[in-house]
């Protein structure tokens, strides 16, 4: 991330996880599509990089729901931080992308 563009928040992440999953037309939003999803919003990975997709325009049947570990994930960040739309800054994001990548336990 350049020190010019948009701080990264929290709701950036999930949405782009939820968008992922959506696009991929997977039915639970996981940790790894919130892997992916953070790689998207520091701009190191495009949607086109990660693998097919499926139009907007192909009915969906449900929207996909997020995994409990994803559940869990979120609200301690959200709490941690202070609410989904406060500014991520550089250590914080460190700990969240370790967090991440870490293998389950």
């Amino acid at each position: 991330m350049s020190d010019t563009a948009a701080p990264i928040r929290l709701a950036d992440i999930l949405s782009a996880a939820s968008s992922l999953a959506d696009f991929r037309l997977e039915p639970v939003i996981t940790m790894a599509h919130l892997q992916l999803a953070l790689r998207v919003v520091l701009g190191e990975a495009v949607l086109e990089d990660l693998g097919g997709g499926a139009s907007p325009l192909i009915p969906r049947r449900l929207p996909p729901r997020p995994h409990a570990d994803v559940v869990e994930f979120a609200r301690r960040w959200n709490e941690r931080l202070g609410g989904p739309f406060v500014p991520i800054g550089p250590a914080a994001l460190a700990e969240l992308r370790a967090e991440l990548e870490s293998p389950p336990a």
